[in-house]
C-alpha cells in the first residue's frame, strides 16, 4: 500500500512537471557558456576587424597624401613653364605605383595640362574648381565610386593646389626633380605676385586594401569559429563531469520511488554532490531495513493467525518488539530528516552571504541583468532556507523535543510586530496589510516566539495567495470568554471546499494553488501543532473567489 501511494505521488509529480517542458541543468550550462563565448569572441573579432580597417584606411590616406605633396612640389616648375615633357615624366613615374589610377595636372587657367588614367576614370572637375576658389594649402581627399564594366570601384582623389608661397622642402628629397634654377624662379615669382600655379590630382584605388581586409576578415572568422567551437566543446565536457553524478542519483531515486529499494549509488566526487549521494544511500538503506521489518512483521502476523489460540501470548510480546523496532526506525527517519536539514542550513547560509556580498557590490559593479539574476537566487535561497527550518521544527515536534516557555503574552503586540515585519513584502505586491484592534485584549499564557511563528506562517501564506492590489487584515478579539482569538483574513482566490479538511496536513497543497506559490507544505501543519501545544484550536473558513480566514485561539492567562 505504501508503494502504491509513492507511485501515485510520482505520477502526480509528472503531471505537474510534464517532460516536454523539462530542460536539463547540463543543457542550461552549455547554452549559457556558449552564449557568453559567442558574444565575447564575436565582439573581440568585430573590434579587431574595425581597428584593422581603420588602420588600413589611415595608411592609404597617408601614402596618398605624401604622394600628391611630393608630386606637387616636383611639378611646380612644369606647371609654371607648362613643360609637358617634365609633367609626362612625372606622370610616368607615379603611374608605376600599383595603387595609382590617374594623375591630372591643371594649369592656373583651370585647363588640364597633362593627364593619364589606367582605366579611363577621372574625377569630377568640381574638385579642382573648389581648390581654385579656396585658400587652403592642405590636401583635399575625396572618396568616390567609379562605375566600370567590372562593377563599382572605391577610389580616393587626392588634390592639392600649387600656390605661391608654399615652396618648402619636399617630404622626400629623392623624389624632387626641381633644379636650383627652378627654385630661384619660384622665389622670384613669390616676390612678384600671389597666384595659384595649378592643381595636382592623384587617384588612388582602395581595391588592394579591401582585398587584404577581406582576407583578414576571412581568417578572423575562421579563428573565431574555431575558438567558439573549442569553448563549446570544453563547456560540454565540463558540464558532463558536473551533471553525470546528478543523473545517476536521479536514476536511482526513480528506481527507489518505483519500489526498488535495492537500488544504490556510490559517490563519484568529493564535493556537495558526493555528500548528497552518500546521505541518499544511507536513506535507501534505512528504507530497505524498514521495509524488511514491515514485511517480516506481516509474515509473523499471518503465522500468528494460524496458531492464534496456542501462541497468543508469545506473539503479543513479539509484536511489541516489532513495534519498538518500527518506532526506532521512525525515530531514525525523523533524526535523519533533522540531520540533513541541519547540514543543509550551513551551505544555504553561506550561499546567501555570498549573494548578498555580490549584490552589495563587494566584487565589483553589476549589470542590471546580473542584479536581477542574483535577486532571483537570493529569493530561492531564502525560500529553501524557510523549508529547511520548517523541516527542523516539524522533526522537533514529532520527536517531542519542542518545549514551550510559557509566560503572559500580549497577542496584540505580537500581531503588530509581525504585520510591521511583513510590510515590505506586502508593498512589493501592492497589498494592503494592517492590524485591527477593536478592543483591548487580555494577556494569554503562551510562548511568545512560538505564537509569533504561528502568526508569521499565516501572514506569509496570505501574502503568497493574495493577488496584487488585495488586502490582508490581522484582527484580535475575545472568544468564548476564556480564550483570545486572532484571525488573518485575505482577499485572495479562496480554497475549494474539498481541500479545507486536509489544509492542515503535512506536505499537502491545494490543487488550485499556483505552482510558484507552493512551498514545502509544512507551514500550516506546524502552526496547527504549535496552537494545540498551547491548548488552543485553529480553523479556516473560505469562499472560492472571495478569500480565506484563518483563526486560532489561545487560553487567557489567569492571575
Amino acid at each position: 500500500m505504501r508503494r502504491t501511494e509513492t507511485e501515485a505521488a510520482m505520477s502526480n509529480g509528472h503531471d505537474t512537471y510534464p517532460p516536454s517542458t523539462f530542460i536539463g541543468l547540463r543543457t542550461k550550462f552549455v547554452l549559457f557558456i556558449s552564449l557568453v563565448i559567442i558574444a565575447v569572441c564575436s565582439g573581440l573579432s568585430w573590434y579587431f576587424i574595425r581597428q584593422q580597417s581603420d588602420a588600413m584606411t589611415r595608411a592609404l590616406v597617408s601614402s596618398g597624401s605624401i604622394l600628391v605633396k611630393n608630386l606637387s612640389h616636383n611639378s611646380r616648375y612644369g606647371l609654371v613653364a607648362k613643360d609637358l615633357v617634365l609633367l609626362d615624366q612625372l606622370i610616368a613615374g607615379v603611374m608605376e605605383v600599383d595603387e595609382s589610377v590617374y594623375i591630372i595636372f591643371i594649369g592656373p587657367d583651370g585647363k588640364r595640362l597633362a593627364a593619364k588614367s589606367k582605366r579611363n576614370v577621372y574625377p569630377s572637375h568640381t574638385i579642382a574648381e573648389s581648390l581654385f576658389r579656396s585658400d587652403s594649402q592642405d590636401v583635399t581627399i575625396t572618396p568616390f565610386t567609379a562605375i566600370g564594366s567590372g562593377g563599382g570601384e572605391a577610389l580616393y582623389d587626392f588634390a592639392v593646389a600649387v600656390r605661391r608661397g608654399n615652396e618648402r622642402q619636399a617630404p622626400f628629397s629623392l623624389l624632387t626633380f626641381e633644379s636650383e634654377e627652378s627654385q630661384d624662379d619660384s622665389a622670384t615669382a613669390e616676390q612678384s605676385s600671389e597666384r595659384i600655379y595649378g592643381v595636382v590630382q592623384i587617384g588612388v584605388t582602395g581595391a588592394k586594401m579591401h582585398e587584404a581586409l577581406n582576407r583578414m576578415i576571412g581568417n578572423v572568422i575562421l579563428i573565431t569559429i574555431a575558438v567558439i567551437l573549442s569553448g563549446i566543446f570544453a563547456a560540454v565536457v565540463l558540464t558532463r563531469r558536473i551533471t553525470t553524478p546528478l543523473r545517476n542519483l536521479v536514476d536511482v531515486a526513480r528506481r527507489v520511488a518505483g519500489g526498488d529499494l535495492t537500488a544504490s549509488v556510490g559517490p563519484m566526487t568529493r564535493d556537495e554532490v558526493g555528500q548528497l549521494t552518500t546521505v541518499f544511500s544511507q536513506m535507501t538503506v534505512s528504507l530497505r531495513e524498514r521495509d524488511s521489518a514491515v514485511k517480516q512483521a506481516y509474515q509473523e502476523l499471518e503465522q500468528l493467525n494460524r496458531t492464534l489460540e496456542q501462541r497468543v501470548h508469545q506473539r503479543t510480546s513479539e509484536l511489541q518488539t516489532a513495534n519498538e523496532k518500527l518506532k526506532e526506525l521512525d525515530h531514525l527517519k525523523s533524526q535523519f530528516v533533522s540531520i540533513v536539514s541541519h547540514e543543509l542550513r550551513t551551505p544555504m547560509t553561506s550561499i546567501k552571504g555570498y549573494v548578498e556580498n555580490l549584490l552589495d557590490g563587494l566584487a565589483g559593479a553589476l549589470t542590471h541583468k546580473q542584479t536581477y539574476s542574483l535577486d532571483r537566487v537570493k529569493h530561492n535561497v531564502e525560500r529553501l532556507t524557510r523549508m529547511i527550518n520548517e523541516l527542523l521544527d516539524l522533526s522537533k515536534i514529532e520527536a517531542g523535543r519542542l518545549e514551550l516557555t510559557l509566560a503572559p503574552v500580549a497577542l496584540s503586540e505580537i500581531a503588530e510586530e509581525v504585520v510591521e515585519s511583513y510590510q515590505a513584502a506586502a508593498s512589493q505586491r501592492s497589498i494592503v496589510l494592517r492590524a485591527v484592534d477593536h478592543q483591548p485584549l487580555p494577556m494569554v499564557m503562551g510562548d511568545a516566539d512560538k505564537l509569533s511563528r504561528v502568526l508569521i506562517n499565516l501572514v506569509h501564506n496570505a501574502i503568497k495567495f493574495t493577488p496584487q492590489g488585495g488586502e490582508i487584515q490581522v484582527e484580535g478579539r475575545m472568544h468564548d470568554g476564556g480564550h483570545v482569538e486572532v484571525s488573518v483574513t485575505d482577499s485572495g482566490n479562496g480554497i475549494p471546499a474539498h481541500d479545507l479538511k486536509r489544509i492542515f496536513d503535512k506536505f499537502y497543497w491545494s490543487e488550485s494553488a499556483p505552482v510558484e506559490a507552493r512551498g514545502a507544505g509544512l507551514g500550516l501543519a506546524i502552526a496547527k501543532n504549535l496552537v494545540e501545544l498551547h491548548g488552543g484550536t485553529i480553523s479556516v473558513e473560505s469562499t472560492l473567489g472571495q478569500g480565506s480566514r484563518f483563526s486560532f485561539t489561545v487560553p487567557i492567562a489567569h492571575s
